[in-house]
Order: structure tokens, then C-alpha cells, then sequence
């Protein structure tokens, strides 16, 4: 469902490992996988060496931790990080992940932008699902007086970033880098979106003759560090295709929910994370508008009502590059060209529904506020929720521990006898 600068999409050479550690070494797990049972064990494991298939230690999910430092396994975040620091960046949002770069080379070297954006567009955007649950609350202030507040009962979210790539470790994904074509309505160092001209544009949006090809990044990197305007702006953005486009994971996932004898609202989401880079040329003004005291002083003085129109109408901006991560795409006949189904990266939506279902039902029985992880799933497929005579039985043995996780598996029969979550 953390994000970056610029990286260098060639991996160095490794030295090549002696027989004995590559034999000690764990295999890495595999997105390419199947997986379409509910179950994360039902799957045979994955070797790189066939002798070690027959060996009966060899584990379905790599562990999420270990004692060991030197057996632990790669952290996918670490390979998604960047590589160098990000010289140009002069504000990074961190609700969002989006990034504000600032510098003069990018203004005025059309090469140093096109690497630097090429670099950009291959670190991907980090998609999630929210799966959120929340009631209203009356509350009484006075006498006569009432006050409604939402209360939050629990706030997953998972992320969905592994799924993008079918060899994380190699990075090897679908990524594809295009420019806007003439018929798209975008910004083309405009103030408002427009198609080329041509094909419906304006004289100003560009200078495209008709008939010609859209032009490409290259082409845009010039354009760009040739214009003239005060103000000017060039985005990257980075979206993900190909998922839940039917909508079907999100009725499945209200469903499960529901399942719990959940009765307030349920919110099922997939914000985007790290989808947008916007490159901005030097200059004072462009500074100040992302400086926090500028805000805060038009904001208490009210000269935004004059700052905010001056800003529209002052910056070009050219949004016309997107880098595509497709989830899944369109199969196609290779005789016919017709399309005969989809097919994915990694995995399906069901078979991500299959994998996390029990995982997710868990979390929201226990409440839970966060993001979800690889103990998580593999909590909720080696144990099972402790009944409540168990509870009755163990109380006098338990450890505070245990005694705090049997009140919660208590909690949970009783939220599934009479509902839980309502207004009130």
C-alpha cells in the first residue's frame, strides 16, 4: 500500500558467492508464485537448487524476523530505497510522499532533466488498501446541548507495493514510461489542460503541427528549460492500473467485515502513495509558496485572496509525463489480437483476497489501527482465535500476556453474538 529520489536503475555486480554459502542461504520469495487458496501453505515451495526439494525444513514464508543477523532476509524497502540522496529536493509531504525539487540545473540542462525524471519514474508508486470502520458518537456537553463525534474502531491498511514487481530483488516489473498523446487534455506549459494544437489545442500549447507524433520526453525537457514564463512546473506522475477495476475486492472486503457482525461504516479505499513529482524552476516566489511562516502569514493577513489567483494564473506548468505500473493488463490472442482475459504481475485480486482474508477478519476483531504485516498473516494461519470456556478454563495459569489476549478472544465472542461498531 517510505517513498524518494533518484536512483540508478543498474544494480552493481555482486562477487559470486562460494558453493558452501549459497547453499546455507535461504531462496528468496518468489511474487511469481501462484497462490489461490486460502491457505499460505497449501503451495509447493520454490528452489533455486532442485537437491534441496526434498528437504523438509525448507519453509513457505520466509520469516519476518530472525535471531540470526546474517541469515535475515532482504528487506524490500531497502531495495526500493534510493541509492544517492536527492540533491533537488526541497519539500517532501509526508502524508502524501509527493516531492517538491528545486534547482537551477533542472531549469536550464534539458539532459540533467530527462535522467533525472527517467531515475524518478523507475521507483514506483506505493498503492495500499484502507479497510476503515467507524461510528458516531453522541456525546452531552450540557443540558441542552449535544455533540456527534466519529469514533475510529479500527484502521487497516495494507500495502500492495511488492505486487507490482514479478522480481523484486531484480527489479523487474511492467513500468512504462509515456508521454501525453495529442488528444489528452493536459497541461502543456498552459495554465489550463489543453490538446495539442491541431488536434483541438490552442497555437500556444506547444507548437505540435497536425499530423505529427506527440512528442517525447526529450522534446518536453526542452520545452520546458526553453520557456520564458515567470512561473513554470514540470510533473512526473506515477500511477497504478489494472486493479480492482470491477470493484469486485471491494464488495468482498465490506463483506468480510460484515462477517464480524460489524454495524457501522465501513470505508474501502486505495490511496496512492509517492504519485506525484513536480519540478519547479528557481526563483524567490516558487520558494515562498511552499515555505510554511509565508503560509501561515497570508493566511492570518488574508492577502491569499489576491496570492492564490496571481499563483494560478502566473505558473505554466507541463504535466505530460506518467509513469505507468500496471497491476494487471489486457491478454490478447496473439493470432486474433482480441482480448481473452487478463493477466497479472504476480497475483489476482482473489488471490490476494485468499491470502489476506483471514488476516484482515482477525485485525478487525482486535481493532486494530495500522498497517498490516508479513507476521500478521502469518499470525492468522497458525493460530486461531481461544474460545471463551478456554478462556474460563486458563484464566488462573495465564500470564499477563495471556491473560490480556484471552479478554480480547473474549471480547470477539461476544462482538459476534450481539454486533458491535452502531451508532450511539
Amino acid at each position: 500500500m517510505s517513498m524518494p529520489g533518484a536512483f540508478s536503475p543498474e544494480l552493481p555486480p555482486s562477487k559470486a558467492a562460494p558453493e558452501d554459502a549459497k547453499s546455507n542461504n535461504p531462496p528468496p520469495l518468489r511474487l511469481d508464485q501462484p497462490n489461490d487458496a486460502y491457505s499460505l501453505h497449501t503451495n509447493d515451495p520454490y528452489f533455486d537448487n532442485p537437491a534441496a526439494a526434498s528437504s523438509s525444513a525448507a519453509l513457505d514464508l520466509p520469516p519476518s524476523y530472525t535471531d540470526d543477523p546474517a541469515a535475515e532476509a532482504p528487506n524490500p524497502s531497502l531495495l526500493l530505497a534510493d541509492e544517492h540522496a536527492a540533491p533537488n529536493l526541497f519539500r517532501r509531504d509526508p502524508a502524501t510522499g509527493n516531492e517538491i525539487h528545486i534547482s537551477k540545473r533542472l531549469d536550464t540542462d534539458p539532459a540533467y532533466l530527462e535522467s533525472f525524471i527517467t531515475s524518478l519514474a523507475q521507483l514506483p508508486p506505493r498503492p495500499y488498501v484502507r479497510v476503515r470502520g467507524t461510528h458516531s458518537s453522541t456525546v452531552h456537553k450540557s443540558e441542552n446541548k449535544t455533540e456527534s463525534k466519529t469514533v475510529v474502531d479500527f484502521d487497516l491498511r495494507l500495502d500492495l507495493t511488492p505486487f507490482l514487481y514479478r522480481d523484486i530483488s531484480a527489479r523487474q516489473s511492467w513500468r512504462d514510461l509515456r508521454t501525453a498523446d495529442n488528444f489528452s487534455k493536459v497541461h502543456r506549459g498552459t495554465v489550463f489542460p489543453t490538446r495539442a494544437p491541431g488536434f483541438g489545442g490552442s497555437s500556444s500549447a506547444g507548437g505540435v503541427v497536425e499530423g505529427s507524433k506527440p512528442p517525447t520526453l526529450r522534446e518536453w525537457c526542452h520545452r520546458y528549460c526553453a520557456s520564458h514564463a515567470g512561473l513554470t512546473t514540470f510533473t512526473l506522475s506515477r500511477t497504478v492500473t489494472g486493479f480492482d477495476d470491477d470493484e469486485r475486492l471491494t464488495g468482498r472486503l465490506e463483506d468480510l467485515v460484515r462477517s464480524t457482525h460489524y454495524r457501522g461504516r465501513i470505508d474501502v479505499s486505495f490511496p496512492v502513495h509517492d504519485e506525484r513529482v513536480d519540478v519547479y524552476n528557481t526563483c524567490r516566489v516558487n520558494r515562498w509558496r511552499f515555505s510554511s511562516w509565508v503560509r501561515w502569514l497570508f493566511y492570518l493577513t488574508f492577502l491569499w485572496v489576491f496570492a492564490w489567483p496571481y499563483l494560478f494564473f502566473r505558473t505554466k506548468r507541463f504535466e505530460v509525463v506518467e509513469a505507468e505500473w500496471p497491476f494487471s493488463r489486457r491478454k490478447r490472442d496473439p493470432q486474433t489480437g482480441r482480448v481473452v482475459g487478463r493477466e497479472y504481475i504476480t497475483v489476482s485480486e482473489d488471490q490476494w483476497y485468499n491470502m489476506w482474508a483471514r488476516a484482515i477478519h482477525r485485525a478487525v476483531m482486535e481493532r486494530r489501527q495500522g498497517e498490516l504485516d508479513q507476521r500478521d498473516l502469518r499470525d492468522a494461519e497458525g493460530r486461531q482465535d481461544t474460545s471463551f470456556e478456554d478462556v474460563l478454563a486458563g484464566m488462573d495459569d495465564e500470564r499477563t500476556r495471556g491473560i490480556v489476549r484471552a479478554g480480547v478472544s473474549a471480547m470477539n465472542v461476544v462482538n459476534r453474538h450481539f454486533g458491535w461498531g452502531g451508532d450511539c
